[in-house]
């Protein structure tokens, strides 16, 4: 779908503004007074996801974070932010940085629930979990996935592409030993700071059965990552991307019953006093939370109930804090254009240009409107303002050599090229992809993204 004029002229804007690249160090989220890793930052917009700029929530949830604090021997260095996601889930991108999704907090019925969450992904910062066994496959995943959750236009609505980057990132083969010991860090944790076991029960039962919806939606085989369409043209299937480069298709969760026994008997060895604590706190409502958890309505395959959840969420008010959250626009504009809107979907698809953040799938469409102008110097920009926003991403990698290739962009084909060749030792079908692509470049093939 080509560009505006009034799209073209806000992408230069951007573009001569400067947009600095993120530091390499912390960063402030914008509208926040919080500072996360740039790197972070960037894995969650490979996710196509975003962290939520709300103040108030975010002061709520590191409060909780402070508490669970006290009880330890040193503080984490560490902060508890918010994405976009739906699900129920909560992970741990780095030893800095805690994750819990939307919703999440949109579904805890207590502050125990939530505290409980907190404390397991404490365990795998304490214990260094990010940067060993399985779990670091697990971070890096996070940091391969890409365009992988936005998927291409016509599968992401259906959750396709979404369905296969959580499986292959919140539940690719988790190492056992270090889910079983922070189960049992969180209940002497969470005993310590005076929390009730009975929301960690109830954090572990909700995921339990939000995983297992994730994984009933994968198939036993992963689709083609690419295929010839004829034509001296190709297409790129991202959810066949992501099943065979996530292993989601192959992804393991500990059995729900099975971890229940094993809390319990953690529980069981504790005094009777704080074993014994009930629930107390409710969860405050926050405007954002409902919100994006009513984002939900927009995942359907039903044309009828698809049109009413779009209704239902275009009734509401933008909350303020989301008004320049990429995350939003983009599931808007996903869903005109799966209705067939595509006036209205590009209406919405502008707004991102002028986020605060972007993701993988705008600089999807961004890349490909720049490749269709034939114009040398705004690829380069895009390539560069991509870099930025979502660093460097496996995924994108070919694209970006195919581009550089065929616009004559000789430094950035150099450093593609050299991260290319750096794939050969560690992904072998990412490598292929480079050449496979490259190839396609030098016959001046269309490639289809």
């Amino acid at each position: 779908m080509p560009l505006t004029k009034r799209a073209t002229a806000i992408l230069f804007t951007l573009l001569l503004a400067g947009c600095a690249a993120l530091p390499s160090g912390n960063t402030e989220l914008t509208g926040v007074g919080y500072e996360v890793r740039a790197s972070d930052l960037q894995k969650v917009h490979r996710m196509n996801r975003m962290l939520v700029s709300d103040q108030v929530m975010l002061d709520y949830l590191n409060g909780i974070l402070a508490r669970l604090e006290t009880a330890l021997d040193e503080p984490c260095h560490c902060i508890a932010v918010v994405d976009t996601f739906g699900g129920y889930e909560a992970y741990t991108l780095s030893p800095h940085t805690i994750v819990v999704t939307a919703g999440v907090m949109a579904q805890a019925e207590s502050e125990d629930e939530i505290a409980g969450l907190l404390a397991h992904e404490l365990s795998h910062v304490i214990h260094d979990d990010t940067t060993k066994g399985h779990f670091q496959q697990a971070a890096i995943t996070a940091a391969r996935v890409g365009g992988i959750a936005a998927g291409n236009a016509y599968s992401v609505v259906l959750g396709d592409a979404a369905r296969e980057t959580a499986n292959g990132l919140i539940y690719h083969r988790w190492n056992r030993e270090h889910e079983i010991q922070a189960d049992a860090f969180a209940v002497t944790l969470l005993a310590s700071a005076g929390y009730s076991l009975d929301g960690l029960k109830m954090a572990i039962r909700r995921v339990a059965q939000y995983s297992e919806s994730a994984l009933a939606s994968r198939g036993d085989d992963a689709p083609d990552c690419i295929t010839d369409a004829g034509n001296n043209r190709y297409n790129v299937n991202f959810t066949g991307c992501a099943a065979r480069m996530t292993g989601s298709r192959d992804s393991v969760y500990e059995p729900l019953d099975s971890r229940l026994e094993m809390l319990q008997e953690n529980i069981w060895a504790l005094a009777p006093e704080k074993r014994r604590r009930r629930i107390q706190n409710v969860v405050p409502r926050f405007a954002s939370v409902d919100y994006l958890y009513g984002l939900n309505r927009l995942v359907s395959n039903d044309e009828a109930e698809l049109r009413a959840g779009l209704a239902a969420v275009e009734a509401q008010a933008i909350p303020t804090v989301l008004e320049k959250n990429a995350y939003v626009y983009n599931q808007l504009s996903l869903a005109h254009m799966m209705l067939n809107d595509l006036e209205t979907a590009q209406r919405y698809f502008l707004y991102t240009l002028e986020s605060d953040y972007r993701t993988t799938f705008n600089y999807q469409r961004l890349l490909h409107y720049a490749n269709q102008q034939r114009d040398p110097q705004l690829v380069s920009h895009m390539i560069t303002l991509m870099h930025q926003d979502i660093g460097l991403s496996d995924e994108m990698l070919p694209i970006e050599y195919y581009l550089a290739k065929r616009h004559d962009l000789k430094l950035m084909e150099m450093q593609a090229f050299a991260r290319c060749g750096l794939a050969l030792a560690r992904d072998m079908e990412l490598a292929q992809r480079c050449s496979d692509f490259g190839k396609a470049a030098d016959a001046n093939r269309n490639i289809s993204w």
